[in-house]
């Protein structure tokens, strides 16, 4: 997995790999790492890379993206966004017309359903909440819209580039002066 992680405003790509189970191979900036992965419990994590150890205190938001860590006394807010999440969210921004079709960016499960069909949504409204390997991932609209269907349903696990749902645009209707 390819993931774009921001401290204080300036970005890192870091790729993770599973070697074994519990064991990863991390490539940050270019460097590679060996990282032995353990969480003894909830949001705390043993780590040992490249044979250093590190006990690692891990806070997320409500979002999935923002997490609090704590790592030997110091403390970092980090974002941590998949890259093709970030770069969707990019290309979308640059502004999208038509109906669009709101697939699954990942395997996963419905946490939870916030649309419903026709809702009207602005740009960027969190429509549902999918959870993928502990993460929450909320997956947004990407123009306003009506919400024309919700195929998505809460406890449901889906695939990648499975429909969850569809924004249809807003029709203006022509008013005869």
């Amino acid at each position: 997995m390819a993931y774009i992680v921001t401290h204080k405003g300036e970005e890192r790509n870091i790729r993770v790999e599973e070697c074994h189970p519990g064991l990863y191979k991390v490539l940050l900036d270019g460097r590679e790492f060996l990282v032995d992965y353990y969480e003894p419990q909830d949001n705390l994590l043993s780590l040992i890379i490249d044979g250093k150890s590190f006990e690692v205190d891990i806070d997320s938001s409500d979002n999935g993206e923002l997490f609090g860590v704590d790592i030997q006394g110091d403390h970092f807010v980090l974002e941590v966004v998949e890259e093709k999440k970030k770069k969707l969210a990019k290309k979308l921004s640059a502004g999208v017309t038509g109906r669009q079709e709101i697939k699954s960016p990942m395997a996963g499960n419905v946490l939870k359903v916030l649309a419903r069909e026709g809702d009207a949504v602005e740009s960027g409204q969190v429509l549902l909440i999918l959870e993928a390997m502990k993460m929450m991932n909320e997956i947004k609209a990407p123009m306003a819209g009506v919400v024309g269907s919700v195929n998505a349903k809460e406890g449901v696990p889906v695939t990648t580039n499975e429909l969850l749902c569809v924004v249809e645009p807003v029709v203006e209707s022509a008013v005869p002066s």
